[in-house]
């Protein structure tokens, strides 16, 4: 398990967590309703409530076997080299 207690909102943690190599989740998938990932409009399917209750169809189109690295901030650590990134802190060199 990975804490981040730093960070200022769950928008800067997902930054962080894309950058070290610990996202595993499509961008699609964020902020985004079951039905809508799937295509589903559950107001036509069985009466307005979802048809995908209580099956694990999310799996695949949402968790990814490798990361999804995103570079955000060059004065970070990152799981790759964030050199043409922005900085957070204003004045400090690039991590790499």
């Amino acid at each position: 398990i990975f804490h981040m207690s730093w960070t200022q909102n769950k928008k800067n943690k997902l930054k962080f967590f894309q950058q070290m190599g610990e996202w595993y989740l499509d961008s699609k998938c964020i902020g985004n309703t079951a039905d809508a990932i799937l295509g589903i409009d559950s107001e036509s399917v069985n009466g307005g409530s979802s048809s995908i209750e209580g099956k694990n169809v999310l799996f695949e189109p949402c968790c990814l076997a490798e990361p999804n690295i995103v570079c955000h901030y060059r004065d970070k650590p990152s799981k790759v080299p964030c050199k043409d990134a922005p900085p957070i802190d204003k004045g400090f060199p690039s991590f790499w």
